[in-house]
């Protein structure tokens, strides 16, 4: 089992680990759309919340704003190891220092945790559908549960907390998480990053009639996005 990569303001899919394979059509969008490919459960991705914040507000007359769920480390596995969890908090520890992002390093005193991104994704992809206006707050309220209060967010009990605190329908939501169904529709989102040639989170790109530019591929504060927006968008 390859470990999790998240050197240099990114989080690498661990190579030999490919999600299942899902074919995606793709049709040029008619408003340019500002990509976010993220996993709530990637350090990196967290930290870069607060500046990705202020450029989505930004452009938000301008830009429609699309998720996509990457698909980090689904299916998990790794041995919970006390090598792994001094990478894990190392990593944790240079995306504080980066993004002044809070987190809770109680997370490494568990005897036991399975790093399956799988269920946290899957519960953002049933908000997508449930009640799409708050899949980016339902996404970012799983962030700060794991990092920064210690609550495992692969966990039933913290999605119908999340829910219930954002009034998203926990008995609509419950059927919907645990279908089949619904994990296809995640090994799509899946797929669809794999298809464009992310393999590491964060990514920003925006979609702009039949290109795609990237804008952020890691982490980069505002300011450095900001100056690519400008660039991509006076093209």
């Amino acid at each position: 089992m390859s470990e999790l990569n998240c050197d240099d303001g990114v989080c690498e899919v661990p190579r030999g680990e490919e999600p299942k394979t899902v074919t995606v059509e793709e049709s040029p969008a008619s408003k340019a759309t500002l990509m976010y490919f993220g996993d709530a459960m990637c350090s990196w991705c967290y930290g870069i919340g607060n500046h990705l914040n202020r450029l989505k507000e930004e452009y938000a007359e301008v830009l429609d704003f699309e998720l996509v769920l990457g698909g980090l480390r689904p299916g998990g596995g790794e041995e919970w190891t006390q090598e792994f969890r001094d990478m894990l908090r190392t990593h944790w520890g240079h995306v504080h220092d980066a993004s002044g992002q809070p987190f809770d390093y109680d997370f490494f005193e568990r005897e036991d945790f399975d790093y399956d991104t799988e269920p946290p994704a899957r519960a953002v992809r049933v908000v997508r559908d449930l009640a799409p206006e708050k899949e980016w707050t339902f996404y970012e309220r799983l962030q700060e549960m794991f990092y920064a209060e210690n609550i495992n967010i692969t966990d039933p009990v913290a999605l119908e907390q999340a829910c219930t605190e954002l009034e998203i329908d926990y008995q609509a939501f419950e059927p919907l998480y645990l279908s089949d169904g619904y994990k296809q529709l995640t090994y799509q989102d899946f797929a669809k990053s794999q298809q464009m040639g992310v393999r590491g989170f964060p990514a920003i790109v925006v979609h702009k009639g039949e290109e795609y530019i990237a804008v952020s591929m890691g982490y980069s504060d505002y300011d450095t996005m900001k100056q690519r927006m400008v660039q991509i968008l006076a093209n």
